[in-house]
């Protein structure tokens, strides 16, 4: 390995662009934020140093014997964020990064490529009214920073945006769209360029566009290392030395380099299977899922120590997850519909460790075939969906996931062995119960749920239990106030003449009263239109309602509230009891 003449960062970009340097499949997806990448060109403007590269001169068999991708040039959050193959063969010899991917990828973003996130409260959707696509732009109006942030957190000088059109449109600032620096070459096309735009009267503009071009076309700032042996086994054990001691990589980034040196089947990509499968997954379900899950399914399945470690994987391991990766990719897909079909979504399921044993008992029971949809399977996920339900509100994946998955895959491999058809709850329950990881839910913990608010991820796991049949499949579900919240505004209560002086008046102020599970109720879309803004007095003379499917008192008067909670609270309490024992 040697120190080499170091370059500067148009030359990098030009190298990117050429297909000279490439990234092997044993690097990560890039994970920078845009605040990183602009940050990153802050520091390049005030001389800061950003480390060095370590490249590796791939030549002969190698470029063909192992996967290279090209370098991200446009990122979009969740849409494109894979990189991609590069037919080597026509490629004179070029370099494969090691360790500076994310710098690189950044830099390129920054000057050539674009750089889209989804907006705040938007849905996701790809599109540009959701994901709006960003280039990065360069303040140069003085002062920039002060005026917009007093405090400036992360110490940035120099105004460094992604910025979409509109809002570059609606900016009263100066703005230069920093690619185009690339375009420039050399103070005299500088000063032609200042001179067009009549800002060669303007010092603070001058001066800082001087040092841009200075840093992208002129110092030379990209140092790097070349690693010239042609062994890839060796090449494997640097990127990993290199990213094993500190926090750059996940266990889960440096086992995959052992999965993908270990997946010799010249048809299949460890790196592409893993991102096709989770793309796939996060268009049908909008369920997001990581090669975590991925790698731990594998471990949970077939390894008897499942501690997620790059100590826990080997080349043979990797031949084994290769050769079972059909029937474990179908189990993982099952499942997710499966949890999706049980109305959940990504903010609902608050542990995917959770989708974990559903997963291996799928895998080892070989019920990977439309186990969603076939009637003989419609009791085993009814249960599974109530233990779903159960295992998420006790949150027993906490702390020490490893030990409560090895112990609920120890039950789950021992009963289906004894010839069990049905996913082994009372089993696992059984077993947990003599755990401080117990599901055995106690009156504490129902009158804990009692108290969920709304808006919390809980209240749906809680709100599924109580209304088991409804359409969630097909979404067919609504979150209802049974009283309407507007009925607890202070302007209302004044109206109704709550008195809110008296010793239970905490009952129409106190959030989980009015706002919580002891007011909600789910409805069909039918029933949900019926009801619409209706008090519960008005839709209770207006509609025929199943009090007992409702699980609610007939007490419809809001001046008796207090009387509906007390009453509603029981019965909410016994069907809760009924629904978490296994």
């Amino acid at each position: 390995m040697s120190y080499q003449t170091p370059i500067s960062i148009k030359q990098a970009i030009d190298k990117i662009d050429f297909n000279h340097y490439l990234l092997p499949a044993i690097q990560r997806e890039f994970v920078w934020g845009a605040s990183q990448i602009e940050l990153l060109f802050d520091s390049l403007m005030r001389s800061y140093p950003i480390g060095s590269l370590l490249m590796w001169k791939v030549q002969g068999n190698n470029k063909t014997d192992h996967r290279f991708y090209s370098v991200l040039k446009n990122y979009r959050e969740k849409y494109n964020t894979h990189c991609k193959e590069v037919n080597t063969t026509a490629i004179a010899d070029f370099e494969a990064v090691l360790d500076g991917q994310q710098r690189l990828t950044a830099l390129y973003i920054g000057l050539k490529g674009t750089y889209a996130y989804k907006r705040k409260n938007y849905g996701w959707k790809d599109n540009e009214n959701s994901v709006p696509t960003r280039k990065l732009y360069l303040c140069l109006t003085e002062n920039s920073i002060i005026d917009d942030d007093e405090e400036n957190e992360d110490g940035r000088v120099y105004d460094f945006r992604f910025l979409t059109n509109e809002e570059l449109d609606e900016s009263n600032k100066i703005w230069f769209e920093v690619g185009q620096i690339l375009t420039i070459n050399g103070t005299f096309e500088l000063s032609e360029f200042l001179r067009k735009m009549e800002w060669d009267s303007n010092k603070y503009i001058s001066n800082t566009l001087s040092k841009l071009l200075d840093v992208i076309h002129v110092k030379t700032l990209i140092n790097y290392y070349l690693e010239l042996e042609q062994d890839y086994d060796k090449a494997l054990n640097i990127f990993i030395r290199i990213n094993s001691g500190g926090e750059k990589l996940s266990y889960s980034d440096l086992i995959m380099s052992t999965l993908i040196s270990g997946w010799t089947a010249k048809t299949i990509s460890a790196r592409d299977e893993f991102n096709n499968l989770i793309d796939e997954i996060w268009n049908s379900t909008e369920i997001l899922i990581d090669k975590d899950i991925i790698i731990r399914t594998y471990l949970l399945i077939f390894s008897d120590d499942i501690k997620f470690r790059v100590t826990n994987f080997s080349l043979d391991n990797a031949k084994e997850f290769m050769e079972n990766w059909a029937e474990i990719r179908e189990a993982i897909i099952e499942t997710l519909e499966l949890v999706k079909d049980f109305g959940y979504v990504e903010r609902t399921i608050t542990s995917k460790n959770a989708l974990l044993p559903i997963i291996h008992y799928l895998f080892i029971s070989k019920r990977t075939k439309q186990f969603t949809s076939k009637v003989a399977y419609k009791e085993d996920r009814d249960l599974i969906k109530r233990w779903f339900h159960t295992v998420l509100l006790k949150r027993i994946f906490g702390g020490q996931a490893d030990t409560v998955l090895k112990l609920i895959r120890d039950v789950i491999k021992e009963e289906v062995q004894k010839g069990v058809e049905i996913f082994p709850a009372t089993a696992i329950a059984k077993k947990l119960s003599k755990t401080r990881k117990t599901i055995t839910i106690d009156e504490e913990s129902i009158e804990n749920l009692l108290r969920t608010t709304y808006e919390d991820r809980y209240a749906f796991p809680i709100l599924a239990l109580l209304y088991p049949h409804l359409d969630y499949k097909n979404n067919d579900f609504n979150k209802d106030h049974v009283f309407p919240i507007s009925q607890f505004s202070q302007k209302n209560l004044k109206k109704e003449g709550i008195d809110l002086t008296q010793e239970d008046g905490d009952y129409y102020t106190t959030n989980y009263f009015y706002n919580g599970i002891l007011n909600l109720q789910l409805l069909d879309s039918n029933e949900n239109k019926s009801k619409s803004n209706k008090t519960f007095e008005e839709w209770a003379k207006t509609t025929k309602i199943n009090y007992e499917k409702q699980i609610l008192p007939k007490i419809h008067e809001f001046s008796r509230f207090i009387e509906f909670v007390d009453t509603r609270w029981e019965m909410l309490k016994s069907k809760l009891e009924k629904e978490l024992k296994f």
